[in-house]
């Protein structure tokens, strides 16, 4: 079994079963140990998201293929076919997460289904994104900040989708491009349009700021997730070693009992002779 297939093995198993099957499959190939090692555990959102990828294709394409949709209606400015296609997409995102928790067979969870919302949201708006939650096989969630590209480095397992370099557009004629021309328009026009773009980027702005903000809450919430999972691991350990003591005090308070008894027993034996030696000096006494 190659490497490719090792992978493909590892990026379909639940998170907590990757890292004994990582090791097991680096003994088995030890030409391949290396490249086997050095796949990296993916995190729960990132393996639903490939589970969804590996087991329901086709819902999967069918979400993706708004993409080049939204993308056209937003160049094209179109305001009610963008509603359409942005109230069909959160319908359809929050459709396909369900899928992948139920696909895995999961409860889904507030920071699971955070990381399959975020990622999906991306694959939609970057084509490369897309193409990479195809492979089945993220290492971590993805993110879409509103503008530029999708962070790939370290995001999947083995070589990510390369972004297609941008052409120059071919430079036309000087006759074409007259007879492309469209009439200029009159300044009230122009005036519109710059107020449009204006509120457009300030709602850009807007998006990108609440996007920073929620990503800051995720860590946030995460660290505290970690900090009470820590804190539950550290009032465990306590109760354990409490109950321990408990335990040991108890039988050592069985012990005390036991030997409390016995030195009673003593000195009521111990009595019982000295009262036996003093009658019998007393009878020597009076004889």
């Amino acid at each position: 079994m190659g490497v490719d297939e090792v992978a493909d093995r590892l990026y379909a198993l639940p998170p907590e079963e990757f890292t004994a099957e990582r090791t097991a499959a680096a003994k088995e190939d030890k030409a391949g140990a290396k490249e086997i090692n050095a796949l990296r555990k993916p995190t729960v959102g990132a393996w639903l998201v490939n589970t969804l990828a590996r087991e329901d294709p086709h819902l999967l394409d069918q979400l993706l293929s708004l993409g080049p949709a939204l993308a056209e209606a937003q160049r094209s400015g179109k305001g009610d076919e963008l509603r359409t296609l942005g109230a069909q997409r959160r319908e359809l995102i929050g459709a396909v997460t369900q899928r992948a928790f139920e696909l895995a067979d999961r409860p889904p969870t507030a920071a699971a289904r955070e990381e399959v919302e975020s990622t999906l949201e991306a694959a939609l708006a970057d084509p490369e994104t897309a193409d990479a939650v195809r492979t089945g096989r993220l290492i971590r969630s993805l993110s879409y900040a509103g503008f530029g590209g999708v962070d790939l480095e370290g995001a999947v397992a083995g070589p990510a989708p390369s972004r297609t370099s941008k052409k120059a557009p071919k430079k036309q004629p000087a006759k074409a491009k007259a007879a492309a021309a469209e009439p200029v328009p009159p300044k009230k026009d122009i005036a519109a349009a710059e107020a449009r773009a204006l509120d457009a980027a300030g709602a850009l702005d807007d998006a990108v700021r609440a996007a920073q903000r929620a990503a800051e809450d995720h860590d946030a919430a995460a660290a505290a997730e970690e900090q009470a999972a820590a804190d539950v691991h550290e009032a465990e350990r306590v109760l354990r070693e409490a109950r321990e003591r408990r335990t040991a005090a108890e039988d050592a308070t069985r012990k005390a009992g036991r030997q409390q008894e016995r030195a009673e027993h003593a000195v009521k034996d111990a009595q019982a002779k000295e009262e036996k030696a003093r009658q019998a000096l007393d009878k020597l006494r009076r004889s």
